[in-house]
């Protein structure tokens, strides 16, 4: 199995879980401030099954942020393997990931070729051993 392809996907996915990280912080907010403000909202029960409507809000608003929570873990897990595997290269390296899979520019080999005056062949070997060297750093190897 190559690990490498899971890299890729993982630099690919960096700007949309960087945004779904605010987004999930907003939203606990929300949820946060939503269950404080519902603490004094008139008890009266349902007919028929003896619960009220405050108590059956209250208990979806706590699923709800424990949902929220659990699914913000997942995606600060996610950044943080990205932020220490670019941590490992050097910042030459790390402009080529970026350029190639974060950014995912249209022309990114040319402007690459033209930022460093380096040839085509050249920026894509040295695109491989980047990423074998994040796909290194994170899942600690490339093939099995």
């Amino acid at each position: 199995m190559d690990y490498t392809v899971f890299a890729k996907d993982l630099l690919e996915r960096k700007t949309t879980l960087e945004a779904s990280c605010n987004s999930m912080k907003e939203e606990l907010i929300e949820l946060k401030s939503e269950m404080n403000g519902s603490s004094h909202v008139n008890a009266v029960p349902i007919t028929g099954s003896g619960t009220n409507k405050a108590e059956a809000r209250l208990i979806n608003l706590i699923y709800r942020i424990d949902d929220t929570k659990f699914r913000l873990g997942i995606v600060q897990r996610d950044l943080k393997l990205i932020e220490n595997g670019m941590k490992q290269l050097d910042e030459y390296e790390s402009m080529l990931l970026e350029g190639f899979f974060i950014h995912n520019t249209r022309c990114a080999v040319d402007s690459l070729m033209s930022r460093f005056y380096k040839e085509r062949s050249t920026i894509y070997a040295d695109r491989r051993r980047a990423l074998e060297k994040f796909t290194r750093a994170v899942y600690g190897l490339v093939l099995i």
